[in-house]
């Protein structure tokens, strides 16, 4: 049985930036992805998860990467890209994310990652309002180095 969503729960640190960004960003003239209705539906979409709904440890990442064959992507800045990333992920990073769309598969998984989650935290949110399945490396690379799993150059 799943476990009613619970901020006292939640980790912080990657939802907070975004939380103090969204009313921001919901009424600048600037072009952004967020406009009004994206942080009604961000509110309605964080009041309504679990804490575990779309994060994977490293190792349950790698098996739904196998068995699932998920599209790995990874929105680091490319530099931390080129000093190693997880096998077969492709690089596009968070701020280009909503002018590269058309790079992304429709209809199958997606796991994202970052350095720690923090950016791949809403890298998810924003492609689960634009209909994608996705799931987030907990911990991000941190969280695949540190179990040891193999890292590609």
């Amino acid at each position: 049985m799943r476990k009613n969503f619970s901020l006292a729960r939640l980790p912080k640190w990657p939802w907070l930036g975004l939380l103090l960004l969204l009313p921001v960003l919901a009424q600048t003239k600037l072009p952004t992805f967020f406009s009004p209705p994206t942080v009604k539906e961000v509110g309605s979409f964080l009041a309504t998860i679990t804490t575990d709904d779309y994060n994977r440890d490293a190792v349950e990442a790698k098996q739904l990467m196998e068995f699932m064959e998920a599209f790995v992507l990874d929105v680091r800045p490319p530099q931390d890209y080129k000093n190693g990333h997880v096998p077969g992920a492709v690089n596009i990073p968070l701020h280009e994310l909503p002018n590269r769309l058309a790079e992304l598969p429709k209809g199958k998984p997606i796991v994202v990652y970052c350095g720690s989650s923090h950016r791949a935290a809403m890298a998810l949110l924003f492609l689960r309002g634009q209909g994608y399945e996705v799931y987030n490396i907990r911990m991000g690379w941190k969280g695949w180095t540190g179990a040891g799993l193999p890292v590609e150059k």
